[in-house]
């Protein structure tokens, strides 16, 4: 029998179904109102064992469902899904355009947060702890000798081999990126040398990414001299205000 036209099909005792040992091939529309992946179990000759193994849907090359509702889900491949309301992960999680949070804040409980890009926080930042700022501890040269200070290396360089003479510092981002490129009109930095004090030696000019600028001295004029003893500290505050054009204010102070 090449075909068989039937309206119902139930099974041998009422309320049950009927069984098709060998599985159904529907070439069309199956509605059904629920969909039920039965546990087969099957045991293995060699070991005696007995093993449960849940069916489900299978098909090529995708089954498309509006939800999932279940206790827990494995997935051996990527998932990819938008709008996820609640992901529990006990691996890494891979965002790959961003993570948006709209309501809760993001909560890490241990390990941190480790950021390789910059960090923009737009409503301020609250630290419960210690706030620590890297420094660039400088053993083996001294700021006249190497007068370019990169703050990809920190905003704070400290220089403890003693100075001998006057030095022009140089500000920039790194060796070969400029302080310009990374940073935008209307923000500022600030930029700490301290050097191993020299009545002879201090700085009375300064530049960035090379070129010289018109330092507003606190206190009104320009250092003459470093200190006798101790540190000397010269702060550079540095306001960018258009395309490689920058306020700096600058502070010279003597330690004991």
């Amino acid at each position: 029998m090449s075909s068989l036209r039937v309206t119902n099909l139930r099974g041998g005792t009422v309320g049950t179904s009927p069984t098709l040992p060998d599985g159904v091939v529907v070439t069309g529309v199956a509605t059904a109102t629920t969909f039920d992946g039965n546990a087969t179990t099957a045991t293995t000759a060699t070991t005696a064992t007995t093993a449960t193994n849940a069916q489900g849907l299978t098909g090529t090359p995708d089954i498309t469902i509006r939800n999932i509702t279940g206790v827990a889900a494995t997935f051996t491949g990527v998932l990819t899904y938008e709008d996820v309301t609640n992901i529990d992960s006990i691996g890494i999680v891979t965002a790959r355009t961003g993570v948006k949070v709209l309501a809760g804040g993001v909560n890490v409980v241990g390990g941190g947060i480790t950021a390789t890009g910059i960090g923009t926080f737009y409503s301020g930042l609250n630290t419960e702890d210690i706030l620590a700022e890297e420094v660039n501890v400088v053993t083996s040269s001294k700021l006249s000798d190497a007068p370019n200070i990169s703050v990809e290396d920190g905003m704070v360089h400290l220089f403890t081999t003693a100075e001998s003479t006057t030095s022009t510092p140089n500000i920039r981002y790194n060796g070969s990126t400029a302080l310009n490129a990374r940073m935008s009109i209307g923000q500022s930095i600030v930029v700490t040398l301290i050097t191993t004090a020299n009545a002879s030696a201090y700085s009375a000019q300064m530049t960035i990414d090379g070129g010289a600028q018109t330092e507003r001295w606190i206190g009104g004029s320009a250092p003459s001299d470093g200190g006798s003893s101790g540190v000397d500290i010269h702060t550079f505050t540095i306001i960018k205000t258009a395309d490689s054009t920058y306020i700096v204010i600058a502070n010279h102070s003597k330690t004991s």
